[in-house]
Protein backbone atom coordinates (compact mmCIF):
# COMPACT_ATOMS: atom_id res chain seq x y z
CA UNK A 1 0.00 0.00 0.00
CA UNK A 2 1.41 3.37 -1.17
CA UNK A 3 -0.77 6.47 -1.11
CA UNK A 4 -0.53 10.50 -0.95
CA UNK A 5 -3.25 12.62 0.77
CA UNK A 6 -4.29 15.77 1.39
CA UNK A 7 -4.07 16.33 5.41
CA UNK A 8 -6.86 18.89 5.75
CA UNK A 9 -9.29 16.41 3.90
CA UNK A 10 -8.11 13.22 6.14
CA UNK A 11 -8.21 14.92 9.55
CA UNK A 12 -11.95 15.89 9.37
CA UNK A 13 -12.90 12.07 8.52
CA UNK A 14 -10.17 10.70 11.10
CA UNK A 15 -11.79 13.07 14.30
CA UNK A 16 -15.64 11.72 13.07
CA UNK A 17 -13.91 7.74 13.16
CA UNK A 18 -11.95 7.97 16.12
CA UNK A 19 -14.63 8.31 18.29
CA UNK A 20 -16.17 4.97 17.20
CA UNK A 21 -13.41 3.29 17.58
CA UNK A 22 -13.22 1.79 21.20
CA UNK A 23 -10.73 3.10 23.47
CA UNK A 24 -10.44 0.36 25.61
CA UNK A 25 -11.38 -2.47 23.43
CA UNK A 26 -11.97 -6.52 24.49
CA UNK A 27 -10.20 -7.27 21.09
CA UNK A 28 -7.30 -5.01 20.10
CA UNK A 29 -8.36 -4.92 16.32
CA UNK A 30 -11.35 -2.75 17.46
CA UNK A 31 -8.95 0.23 18.82
CA UNK A 32 -7.98 0.40 14.64
CA UNK A 33 -9.26 1.08 11.53
CA UNK A 34 -9.53 -0.59 8.72
CA UNK A 35 -8.00 1.45 5.97
CA UNK A 36 -8.09 0.59 2.57
CA UNK A 37 -6.39 2.29 -0.93
CA UNK A 38 -7.53 1.91 -4.15
CA UNK A 39 -9.08 3.68 -7.08
CA UNK A 40 -8.53 6.75 -6.50
CA UNK A 41 -9.41 7.51 -3.02
CA UNK A 42 -8.46 6.13 0.71
CA UNK A 43 -11.33 4.89 2.75
CA UNK A 44 -11.27 3.98 6.37
CA UNK A 45 -13.80 1.79 8.85
CA UNK A 46 -14.35 2.24 12.65
CA UNK A 47 -16.45 -0.12 14.57
CA UNK A 48 -16.78 -1.26 18.17
CA UNK A 49 -19.15 -4.04 16.62
CA UNK A 50 -22.43 -2.18 17.80
CA UNK A 51 -21.69 1.41 16.02
CA UNK A 52 -19.94 0.79 12.45
CA UNK A 53 -18.54 4.03 10.62
CA UNK A 54 -17.35 4.04 7.01
CA UNK A 55 -15.78 6.97 4.89
CA UNK A 56 -13.81 7.59 1.95
CA UNK A 57 -11.55 10.57 0.71
CA UNK A 58 -9.75 11.60 -2.80
CA UNK A 59 -6.39 10.07 -2.67
CA UNK A 60 -3.26 9.48 -5.21
CA UNK A 61 -2.75 5.63 -5.01
CA UNK A 62 0.30 4.18 -6.24
CA UNK A 63 -0.22 1.01 -5.04
CA UNK A 64 -3.75 -0.69 -3.80
CA UNK A 65 -3.72 -2.31 -0.03
CA UNK A 66 -5.38 -2.30 2.98
CA UNK A 67 -4.33 -3.01 6.79
CA UNK A 68 -5.56 -2.05 10.26
CA UNK A 69 -3.83 1.45 12.15
CA UNK A 70 -4.35 2.52 15.62
CA UNK A 71 -7.12 4.91 15.22
CA UNK A 72 -6.06 7.33 17.92
CA UNK A 73 -2.45 7.66 17.21
CA UNK A 74 -3.37 7.89 13.01
CA UNK A 75 -5.41 11.04 14.13
CA UNK A 76 -3.28 12.60 16.56
CA UNK A 77 -0.54 12.72 14.18
CA UNK A 78 -2.65 14.41 11.32
CA UNK A 79 -3.87 16.41 13.58
CA UNK A 80 0.29 17.70 14.76
CA UNK A 81 1.44 17.86 11.23
CA UNK A 82 0.86 21.71 9.24
CA UNK A 83 -1.96 23.01 7.60
CA UNK A 84 -2.20 22.68 3.53
CA UNK A 85 0.54 19.64 3.87
CA UNK A 86 0.42 16.15 2.27
CA UNK A 87 1.19 12.92 3.86
CA UNK A 88 2.85 9.94 2.15
CA UNK A 89 1.14 6.51 3.62
CA UNK A 90 3.17 3.34 2.88
CA UNK A 91 3.37 -0.34 3.81
CA UNK A 92 6.08 -2.69 4.69
CA UNK A 93 5.19 -5.46 5.99
CA UNK A 94 3.81 -4.82 9.60
CA UNK A 95 4.98 -1.44 9.85
CA UNK A 96 3.02 1.85 8.54
CA UNK A 97 5.18 4.80 7.70
CA UNK A 98 3.48 8.18 7.12
CA UNK A 99 5.81 11.35 6.01
CA UNK A 100 5.23 14.83 5.87
CA UNK A 101 8.23 17.23 4.91
CA UNK A 102 10.54 16.17 7.55
CA UNK A 103 8.52 14.76 10.09
CA UNK A 104 8.39 10.87 9.65
CA UNK A 105 6.29 8.31 11.57
CA UNK A 106 6.39 4.48 12.11
CA UNK A 107 3.59 2.49 13.55
CA UNK A 108 2.29 -1.33 14.00
CA UNK A 109 -0.25 -2.42 12.09
CA UNK A 110 -2.58 -5.06 11.88
CA UNK A 111 -3.97 -7.37 8.87
CA UNK A 112 -6.66 -6.26 7.12
CA UNK A 113 -8.44 -9.82 7.42
CA UNK A 114 -8.81 -9.17 11.30
CA UNK A 115 -10.96 -6.55 11.40
CA UNK A 116 -14.51 -7.67 11.70
CA UNK A 117 -16.78 -7.58 9.12
CA UNK A 118 -20.77 -5.84 9.77
CA UNK A 119 -23.72 -7.88 9.26
CA UNK A 120 -25.63 -8.81 6.40
CA UNK A 121 -28.05 -5.94 5.40
CA UNK A 122 -31.26 -6.71 6.48
CA UNK A 123 -33.35 -3.81 5.90
CA UNK A 124 -36.91 -3.76 5.70
CA UNK A 125 -37.66 -0.39 3.83
CA UNK A 126 -35.81 2.70 3.73
CA UNK A 127 -36.53 6.07 2.96
CA UNK A 128 -35.26 10.04 2.89
CA UNK A 129 -34.86 12.62 5.09
CA UNK A 130 -33.11 16.16 5.64
CA UNK A 131 -30.22 15.55 7.78
CA UNK A 132 -30.28 18.97 9.90
CA UNK A 133 -34.04 18.10 10.94
CA UNK A 134 -33.07 14.44 11.97
CA UNK A 135 -30.08 16.21 13.83
CA UNK A 136 -32.52 18.24 15.86
CA UNK A 137 -34.93 15.66 16.35
CA UNK A 138 -31.95 13.11 17.74
CA UNK A 139 -30.91 15.95 19.72
CA UNK A 140 -34.59 16.79 21.48
CA UNK A 141 -34.78 13.23 22.03
CA UNK A 142 -31.74 12.15 23.92
CA UNK A 143 -32.31 15.53 26.52
CA UNK A 144 -34.57 12.55 28.06
CA UNK A 145 -32.52 9.88 27.04
CA UNK A 146 -31.81 7.72 30.50
CA UNK A 147 -27.92 6.93 30.77
CA UNK A 148 -26.92 3.53 32.45
CA UNK A 149 -30.47 2.93 33.68
CA UNK A 150 -30.94 -0.86 34.66
CA UNK A 151 -33.69 -0.82 32.04
CA UNK A 152 -31.21 -0.76 29.16
CA UNK A 153 -33.83 0.30 26.56
CA UNK A 154 -34.31 3.42 28.33
CA UNK A 155 -30.78 4.21 27.22
CA UNK A 156 -31.63 4.78 23.71
CA UNK A 157 -33.62 6.88 21.01
CA UNK A 158 -36.92 4.83 19.58
CA UNK A 159 -37.36 5.60 15.88
CA UNK A 160 -40.72 5.24 14.90
CA UNK A 161 -42.13 5.21 11.22
CA UNK A 162 -45.17 5.40 10.40
CA UNK A 163 -47.27 6.70 7.11
CA UNK A 164 -44.03 9.26 6.39
CA UNK A 165 -43.42 10.53 9.26
CA UNK A 166 -40.34 9.56 11.66
CA UNK A 167 -41.03 10.26 15.14
CA UNK A 168 -38.09 10.20 17.83
CA UNK A 169 -38.70 9.43 21.06
CA UNK A 170 -37.12 9.16 24.46
CA UNK A 171 -37.78 8.71 28.25
CA UNK A 172 -36.21 8.59 31.33
CA UNK A 173 -38.88 7.55 33.34
CA UNK A 174 -39.13 11.16 34.91
CA UNK A 175 -39.66 13.26 31.65
CA UNK A 176 -40.14 12.28 28.04
CA UNK A 177 -39.20 14.00 24.62
CA UNK A 178 -40.51 13.79 21.52
CA UNK A 179 -39.96 15.56 17.98
CA UNK A 180 -41.55 14.04 14.65
CA UNK A 181 -39.70 14.98 10.79
CA UNK A 182 -41.04 14.22 7.22
CA UNK A 183 -40.05 10.57 6.02
CA UNK A 184 -40.62 10.03 2.52
CA UNK A 185 -40.65 6.08 1.36
CA UNK A 186 -42.21 4.09 -0.73
CA UNK A 187 -43.35 0.85 0.81
CA UNK A 188 -46.66 0.47 2.65
CA UNK A 189 -45.88 -0.95 5.88
CA UNK A 190 -47.61 -1.20 9.38
CA UNK A 191 -45.49 0.97 12.16
CA UNK A 192 -42.06 0.43 12.07
CA UNK A 193 -40.45 0.42 15.75
CA UNK A 194 -36.52 0.11 16.51
CA UNK A 195 -34.04 1.50 19.64
CA UNK A 196 -31.09 3.58 18.72
CA UNK A 197 -28.39 3.27 21.74
CA UNK A 198 -27.17 6.50 23.12
CA UNK A 199 -23.43 5.92 21.87
CA UNK A 200 -25.32 5.86 18.31
CA UNK A 201 -28.15 8.56 18.86
CA UNK A 202 -24.61 10.82 20.27
CA UNK A 203 -22.52 10.26 16.92
CA UNK A 204 -25.25 10.98 14.31
CA UNK A 205 -25.93 14.25 16.40
CA UNK A 206 -22.21 15.28 15.79
CA UNK A 207 -22.31 13.42 11.90
CA UNK A 208 -25.06 14.31 10.31
CA UNK A 209 -24.62 17.86 8.27
CA UNK A 210 -27.31 19.79 6.49
CA UNK A 211 -27.79 17.17 3.18
CA UNK A 212 -30.64 14.75 2.80
CA UNK A 213 -29.77 11.52 4.20
CA UNK A 214 -30.79 7.95 3.29
CA UNK A 215 -32.51 5.77 6.53
CA UNK A 216 -32.40 2.10 5.73
CA UNK A 217 -34.58 0.22 8.72
CA UNK A 218 -33.94 -3.90 9.18
CA UNK A 219 -34.80 -5.89 12.27
CA UNK A 220 -31.26 -6.05 13.74
CA UNK A 221 -29.83 -2.80 12.33
CA UNK A 222 -30.17 0.89 11.40
CA UNK A 223 -28.38 2.26 8.34
CA UNK A 224 -27.53 5.87 7.23
CA UNK A 225 -26.23 7.14 4.67
CA UNK A 226 -24.82 9.60 2.35
CA UNK A 227 -22.59 10.86 -0.58
CA UNK A 228 -19.49 10.48 2.24
CA UNK A 229 -20.38 8.30 4.84
CA UNK A 230 -22.44 5.28 5.81
CA UNK A 231 -23.45 4.68 10.03
CA UNK A 232 -24.59 1.50 10.71
CA UNK A 233 -25.78 0.67 14.34
CA UNK A 234 -27.21 -2.01 16.15
CA UNK A 235 -30.59 -1.41 17.94
CA UNK A 236 -31.22 -2.67 20.92
CA UNK A 237 -33.37 -5.61 21.33
CA UNK A 238 -36.14 -4.81 23.59
CA UNK A 239 -39.14 -3.82 23.18
CA UNK A 240 -40.16 0.06 23.97
CA UNK A 241 -43.02 0.68 26.35
CA UNK A 242 -46.10 2.49 25.21
CA UNK A 243 -45.12 5.98 24.87
CA UNK A 244 -47.93 7.19 24.17
CA UNK A 245 -49.64 6.69 27.78
CA UNK A 246 -47.90 8.88 29.61
CA UNK A 247 -49.11 12.09 26.86
CA UNK A 248 -51.50 13.70 28.92
CA UNK A 249 -54.41 15.32 27.13
CA UNK A 250 -57.35 17.30 28.19
CA UNK A 251 -54.86 19.73 30.85
CA UNK A 252 -57.44 22.30 31.81
CA UNK A 253 -54.76 25.16 32.55
CA UNK A 254 -52.67 26.36 30.12
CA UNK A 255 -49.95 28.86 30.49
CA UNK A 256 -48.09 30.88 27.92
CA UNK A 257 -44.76 32.38 29.02
CA UNK A 258 -41.31 33.99 27.40
CA UNK A 259 -38.93 30.83 26.74
CA UNK A 260 -35.44 33.48 27.46
CA UNK A 261 -37.37 35.00 30.72
CA UNK A 262 -37.35 31.28 32.19
CA UNK A 263 -34.23 30.14 30.93
CA UNK A 264 -32.66 33.33 33.03
CA UNK A 265 -35.09 32.93 35.77
CA UNK A 266 -33.67 28.93 36.27
CA UNK A 267 -30.03 30.34 35.98
CA UNK A 268 -30.44 32.67 38.59
CA UNK A 269 -32.91 29.84 40.77
CA UNK A 270 -30.09 27.31 40.75
CA UNK A 271 -27.53 29.32 42.12
CA UNK A 272 -28.85 28.39 45.52
CA UNK A 273 -30.39 25.22 44.35
CA UNK A 274 -29.51 22.27 46.48
CA UNK A 275 -26.92 19.68 44.81
CA UNK A 276 -28.96 16.44 46.05
CA UNK A 277 -32.25 17.39 45.44
CA UNK A 278 -32.32 20.32 42.97
CA UNK A 279 -36.09 21.19 43.23
CA UNK A 280 -37.94 23.93 42.12
CA UNK A 281 -41.51 25.49 42.94
CA UNK A 282 -43.57 27.30 40.74
CA UNK A 283 -46.00 29.23 41.76
CA UNK A 284 -48.43 29.98 38.55
CA UNK A 285 -50.61 33.53 39.27
CA UNK A 286 -52.76 35.40 37.00
CA UNK A 287 -50.00 37.42 35.32
CA UNK A 288 -46.54 36.13 37.19
CA UNK A 289 -44.57 33.08 37.63
CA UNK A 290 -43.02 32.67 40.62
CA UNK A 291 -39.98 30.21 40.84
CA UNK A 292 -38.66 29.03 44.37
CA UNK A 293 -35.39 27.04 45.50
CA UNK A 294 -33.90 26.07 48.54
CA UNK A 295 -30.60 24.35 49.69
CA UNK A 296 -29.85 22.30 52.89
CA UNK A 297 -28.06 25.46 54.78
CA UNK A 298 -31.79 26.89 54.33
CA UNK A 299 -30.63 29.69 52.04
CA UNK A 300 -33.91 30.68 49.60
CA UNK A 301 -34.34 32.30 46.02
CA UNK A 302 -37.05 33.94 44.96
CA UNK A 303 -37.29 35.32 41.00
CA UNK A 304 -40.84 36.37 39.39
CA UNK A 305 -41.05 36.47 35.70
CA UNK A 306 -44.77 37.59 33.63
CA UNK A 307 -47.17 35.28 32.25
CA UNK A 308 -50.01 34.44 30.89
CA UNK A 309 -52.48 32.49 32.79
CA UNK A 310 -56.42 32.39 33.35
CA UNK A 311 -57.14 29.66 35.62
CA UNK A 312 -56.55 29.18 39.50
CA UNK A 313 -53.77 29.64 41.49
CA UNK A 314 -51.57 26.67 41.54
CA UNK A 315 -48.17 25.11 43.11
CA UNK A 316 -46.04 22.56 41.69
CA UNK A 317 -42.77 21.45 42.15
CA UNK A 318 -39.87 19.83 39.20
CA UNK A 319 -36.43 19.29 39.28
CA UNK A 320 -34.89 22.65 38.25
CA UNK A 321 -32.45 20.94 35.87
CA UNK A 322 -35.39 19.56 33.65
CA UNK A 323 -37.05 23.07 33.54
CA UNK A 324 -33.95 24.19 32.20
CA UNK A 325 -33.57 21.18 29.44
CA UNK A 326 -37.15 22.50 28.39
CA UNK A 327 -35.68 25.80 27.51
CA UNK A 328 -32.95 23.90 25.11
CA UNK A 329 -34.99 21.69 23.91
CA UNK A 330 -37.59 24.65 21.86
CA UNK A 331 -36.68 27.62 19.66
CA UNK A 332 -39.46 29.81 19.11
CA UNK A 333 -39.42 32.81 21.01
CA UNK A 334 -42.51 31.75 23.92
CA UNK A 335 -43.78 28.41 24.64
CA UNK A 336 -46.89 27.36 26.42
CA UNK A 337 -47.43 24.67 29.26
CA UNK A 338 -50.37 22.90 30.14
CA UNK A 339 -50.92 21.85 33.60
CA UNK A 340 -53.53 19.44 35.30
CA UNK A 341 -52.47 20.07 39.31
CA UNK A 342 -49.54 19.56 41.41
CA UNK A 343 -49.35 15.79 41.00
CA UNK A 344 -50.08 15.45 37.62
CA UNK A 345 -47.36 15.52 34.71
CA UNK A 346 -46.64 19.00 32.65
CA UNK A 347 -46.54 19.26 29.09
CA UNK A 348 -44.89 21.86 26.92
CA UNK A 349 -45.21 22.75 23.54
CA UNK A 350 -44.75 25.62 21.00
CA UNK A 351 -47.78 27.98 21.25
CA UNK A 352 -48.82 26.13 18.18
CA UNK A 353 -48.73 22.25 17.63
CA UNK A 354 -46.96 19.41 19.37
CA UNK A 355 -43.70 19.04 18.06
CA UNK A 356 -41.32 19.34 19.72
CA UNK A 357 -43.26 17.81 22.86
CA UNK A 358 -41.90 17.95 26.44
CA UNK A 359 -43.12 15.80 29.39
CA UNK A 360 -41.82 16.18 32.53
CA UNK A 361 -43.33 14.70 36.39
CA UNK A 362 -43.76 16.60 39.30
CA UNK A 363 -41.77 15.73 42.68
CA UNK A 364 -42.61 15.95 45.90
CA UNK A 365 -41.00 18.20 48.42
Amino acid sequence: MKIRVERDTLLPMLASMVSVADRRPIQPILSHLLVKAEGESLSCVATDLEVQLYSHVAAQVEQAGACAIPARKLYDICRSLAEGSQIDISRDKERIALRCGSARFHLQSLPAEQFPESGADDSLFSGHCSGTALREALSVAATAMAQNDARFFLNGVLLEVAEQELRCIATDGHRLARMTLPFAHAEELPTYQGIMPRKAVLELSRLLGEEDVELRFGHNAIVLANDTLQFRCKLIDARYPDYRRVIPFGHPERAQLDRQSLKQALTQINVLSSDKNPACVLNFRTETLGLRSRNEEQEEAEVEIPVQYSGAGLEIAFNSHYLADSTQIFTDPEIAVQLKDNSSSVLFTPLEGDNPLYIVMPIRL
